[in-house]
């Protein structure tokens, strides 16, 4: 499975660049969190197909399926950026790593569940040198 998401992950990105997007925000349409400043949401078309097999498989470990989701990008400091938004989210959300690697561009990124007893995210994180895409998603029950 490694190989594998790795190998989707790097395709997906790969798409990031030319990424069309609807505009920077600073709340996220999907959580209600509150972002790190310079977060650009991106558009439905920029939601690659590997994309979200990578979320649908993260939200399988869930025993779900993603019902809506959310595609964010920043350019910046990886490591600020995720200390910010780390600090923006909910006291009441379980947060679990389900997985961490590398991609074939020499990124790193981490598939995780954001949990409350009403409300279940999916996601992973993508972070190269100087940029993070977030791709997120509500997981409903099959």
């Amino acid at each position: 499975m490694r190989k594998k998401l790795g190998f989707l992950i790097a395709a997906s990105l790969l798409l990031i660049p030319s990424a069309l997007a609807t505009d920077f925000v600073t709340k996220s349409n999907l959580t209600g969190f509150q972002l790190p400043k310079g977060a650009l949401e991106l558009t439905d078309d920029d939601f690659s197909e590997e994309m979200v097999e990578v979320l649908d498989a993260t939200a399988a470990e869930l025993n779900g399926k993603c019902q809506y989701h959310e595609l964010l990008f920043w350019e910046g400091k990886p490591a600020a950026i995720a200390k910010d938004l780390n600090a923006k989210i909910p006291k009441d959300f379980k947060y679990k790593s389900l997985d961490v690697g590398e991609t074939s561009d020499g990124g790193v990124y981490e598939q995780f569940v954001l949990t409350t007893p009403k409300m279940w995210v999916a996601g992973t994180w993508f972070q190269g040198e100087a940029d993070v895409v977030l791709a997120w998603c509500t997981v409903v029950k099959k």
